[in-house]
């Protein structure tokens, strides 16, 4: 049965505040949690110590923690502010009779968990034998997630229109663009309580860094330490261009390899640490590239005078024992390895690149063929894609903003 890490599939509902890896808790203290006591009540729905604690372990999986006392009380508060959320959902949902059906749910399911719909109770065993959850908790989230998708349907996706000068709009922004480096990147900003608390934010970055020595990954931490994270942007989404960065950023990811992390770089009111995930020259996203690759595990044996004559047409390549080449056609920039990428926006037909290292093998390339298949009414589609997602997504953060803040909510203390 295929799922995807437990890791990256529970993250998706969960945005958290700092971390310390701690001794695990009793066997037997865990199982004393199904003792229920009312925690809060959101428009008359109730929320249990049961409830909470369910969603503690989510939080706790997601990011790989031990189950423990003082890892509970790190997540406590702001898993109970989703919990708070996913009540509000679920209420306004119910107000305009928004339902599903079981098979709904479990194409929802499956849609989100990477599973054949077929296996949904193999699912649910596996949620809860070899993760020790309650997979009707998890299927209660679920559940109020997908009224909630259906009711923000039904309420905003006709409202939103795109117009054609939206549309020219952007085009003649992109055309400015082209040619220029952008950049994909994720960008913790570690912001001052006030003027003077430069010394307490440095010892916040400590802190993170040493989390991300012992191998916490950079966006999960992101989530955590940032309070204005968006992780509602898929990362695929979030490229900037090199124009509209603040100089120091610009300065930092120039320098920056794919997937390194920058040192803390100081802003007005406060310091932002970033991890550069991708870079591009804007306008190629959307080309096919045909290269050859040739390589050794050994750099010295990597000679130029051994290849140099290699020709895109040829046939086979046979060189010697220690270098081979491989022809690859016809791949899209966006599956493109980023680092071959870098390296291959900047070349000419025929050329060659200079020497990458990459997965403890050494490469040369030579461009054989470029070319862009994307035509003008599908690049005016993805934008009218684009543009009604970013609208329908603007709507329902403030609707739900809204609805939090006019919500009849109680909490009880314990």
């Amino acid at each position: 049965m295929i799922y995807k890490n437990l890791v990256n599939i529970i993250i998706f509902f969960f945005f958290l505040n700092s971390i310390d890896f701690k001794k695990s808790l009793s066997d037997e203290s865990l199982e004393d949690e199904q003792f229920e006591a009312l925690i809060a009540s959101v428009n008359s729905d109730v929320i249990t110590t049961y409830d909470l604690s369910q969603r503690i372990k989510l939080a706790l999986k997601s990011l790989e923690l031990d189950d423990t006392i003082e890892n509970r009380d790190t997540v406590r508060e702001r898993v109970l502010e989703l919990l708070v959320i996913e009540k509000i959902k679920k209420s306004a949902a119910i107000k305009r009779d928004i339902k599903h059906t079981d098979e709904e749910l479990k194409n929802f399911a499956s849609l989100l968990y990477n599973f054949p719909k077929e296996q949904f109770d193999e699912f649910k065993a596996f949620i809860e034998k070899d993760n020790n959850i309650d997979s009707n908790v998890l299927l209660e989230q679920l559940s109020s997630e997908l009224m909630w998708k259906k009711l923000l349907q039904e309420k905003f996706s006709s409202k939103i229109v795109i117009n054609k000068q939206e549309i020219d709009k952007i085009i003649a922004s992109q055309k400015k663009k082209f040619g220029k480096y952008e950049y994909n990147f994720t960008e913790v900003f570690f912001e001052n309580e006030n003027s003077d608390s430069w010394l307490k934010t440095e010892k916040k970055i400590k802190k993170f860094l040493s989390l991300l020595d012992q191998g916490i990954p950079f966006d999960s931490l992101a989530e955590q330490y940032d309070n204005n994270f968006d992780k509602s942007n898929e990362k695929a989404l979030k490229w900037e261009i090199e124009d509209n960065l603040n100089l120091e950023i610009k300065k930092t990811l120039l320098d920056m390899k794919i997937g390194q992390i920058s040192s803390k770089i100081k802003v007005i009111d406060g310091y932002k640490i970033i991890k550069l995930n991708k870079k591009r020259i804007f306008g190629n996203q959307n080309a096919k590239y045909t290269f050859l690759k040739v390589s050794s595990f050994d750099s010295d044996k990597l000679d130029f005078t051994k290849f140099s004559s290699i020709q895109c047409s040829d046939q086979e390549f046979t060189i010697n024992d220690d270098i081979t080449a491989v022809k690859i056609e016809d791949i899209k920039a966006s599956d493109m390895i980023g680092i071959f990428l870098e390296q291959l926006e900047t070349l000419e037909v025929q050329m060659f690149s200079n020497v990458i290292e990459y997965n403890n093998q050494f490469s040369v390339l030579k461009l054989c063929d470029k070319k862009n298949e994307e035509t003008e009414q599908m690049k005016r589609n993805k934008i009218q894609s684009k543009l009604y997602s970013q609208k329908f997504n603007q709507l329902s953060n403030t609707f739900l903003a809204n609805l939090r803040q006019n919500a009849n909510i109680e909490f009880f203390n314990n």
